[in-house]
C-alpha cells in the first residue's frame, strides 16, 4: 500500500462521521487523548507508507523519535487579537494565535532528563498518535506529508512522586503555522500495521564497559547494561556489534552471553600489546548504531580499550 492510499480513509462507526453532506471526510482523530508523539526533523517528509517496519528503520537511523508515556495533551486557549472602531464598536480579528498544547508525562528523572534534550525552537515538527491508535500530520501546500511544525519545544520543571502519585513533567508544544492545522491529514488505526501505544518505543540506551585485556588474549568480554542498570543486552548476535582493531573492522569468529556474570564475550584473533579496540551495537542496513532486537531498539556507543 502507498502512503497516498492510507491517507485520510475513513473507518469510524457511522455515529461518529459529521459533515454537511454526503462523502464529507470525518476525522477520527481523538486530540484529547494523544498518548504518543513522532518528531522529526523540520525538512523530514513521509513518503513511505506507514508500517511497524519503516517507522523503526527511521528511528534506527535517527530521522524520528518517539516519545510514549502521556498522560495528558489539552489544547491552551488563545484568544485572536481583536480591534474594536471607535464609534460604531465594530470587531475585526486582525490574527489568529498559533495552537498551543500542554503535555503532561510521568516517568523517572533519567527520562525527564530525555525530555530535556529535546527543548528547542523551530527545530522539529511532531506527528501525533491517540488512544486509539489513529495518527495525524499535515500537508504541505505542494501536497508532502509531513508532521506540524513547532515553534517551540519545552519540557519544564520536574516533579517528583508524591506518595501514591508518580512523577511528572509537563511539556509545551506551540505550533508554528496555524495554516498547518487546515492541511492536517490522518491515517486511520486500521491503515497501520502498528498501534504506537503498543507497537513503538523510544530507544533504549546501553553503557558499554569493557574488561581489561592482556597481549595474546583471544577474548574481548564487555558488560553492555542498559543505562538504568537493571540487566545487560540478551539475544544478541555477531551481526548485532561491530568490533574494530585499531579503527579497522573486524569480525569476531564467535559471540558468548553470560547473563550470570553480566558479560557478552567475542572471541577475536590473538591481541598484540597496544592495539585499540572499540566495541559498539551496530546495524549494516541502518547503517547505525541503532538495533532492533523482536522489535525493541537498543544503542551502545562505542567503548574502548587498549591492550597491555
Amino acid at each position: 500500500m502507498a502512503l497516498i492510499d492510507q491517507l485520510e480513509v475513513v473507518n469510524c462507526d457511522s455515529a461518529d462521521q459529521s459533515g454537511t453532506g454526503t462523502g464529507r471526510k470525518a476525522c477520527p482523530f481523538d486530540w484529547d487523548r494523544v498518548e504518543a508523539i513522532e518528531l522529526s526533523d523540520v525538512s523530514y517528509r513521509y513518503t513511505e507508507e506507514q508500517t511497524l517496519a519503516s517507522v523503526q528503520l527511521a528511528q534506527q537511523k535517527g530521522e524520528v523519535i518517539i516519545i510514549k508515556g502521556i498522560k495528558s495533551f489539552t489544547l491552551s486557549p488563545l484568544d485572536p487579537n481583536i480591534s474594536t472602531a471607535e464609534g460604531s464598536g465594530f470587531e475585526t480579528v486582525t490574527g489568529e494565535m498559533p495552537y498551543k498544547y500542554t503535555m503532561i508525562s510521568d516517568g523517572g528523572v533519567n527520562l525527564w532528563k530525555a525530555y530535556r534534550k529535546f527543548n528547542s525552537k523551530d527545530r522539529y515538527n511532531v506527528k501525533l498518535y491517540d488512544a486509539q491508535g489513529n495518527t495525524v500530520m499535515t500537508e504541505t501546500k505542494g501536497g508532502d506529508v509531513k508532521g506540524f511544525g513547532l515553534k517551540m519545544l519545552h519540557t519544564g520543571q520536574y516533579k517528583g512522586r508524591e506518595g501514591s502519585n508518580p512523577a511528572e513533567y509537563t511539556t509545551m508544544l506551540q505550533f508554528a503555522d496555524l495554516k498547518e492545522m487546515d492541511r492536517m491529514t490522518w491515517i486511520t488505526a486500521e491503515n497501520l500495521d502498528y498501534d504506537a501505544n503498543s507497537d513503538l518505543d523510544g530507544i533504549n540506551d546501553i553503557d558499554i564497559t569493557i574488561n581489561p585485556v592482556a597481549a595474546a588474549a583471544t577474548e574481548i568480554v564487555i558488560k553492555p547494561f542498559l543505562n538504568d542498570k537493571s540487566h545487560i543486552l540478551l539475544g544478541t548476535s555477531v551481526t548485532d556489534w561491530r568490533v574494530k582493531k585499531n579503527g579497522v573492522v573486524i569480525v569476531p569468529s564467535g559471540i558468548a552471553t553470560d547473563e550470570n556474570a553480566k558479560t557478552v564475550t567475542f572471541t577475536v584473533p590473538a591481541t598484540a600489546g597496544a592495539e585499540v579496540y572499540t566495541v559498539e551495537t551496530y546495524d549494516t542496513v541502518a547503517v547505525s548504531n541503532v538495533v532492533n532486537l523482536l522489535g525493541v531498539l537498543y544503542r551502545g556507543l562505542p567503548a574502548t580499550v587498549v591492550v597491555v
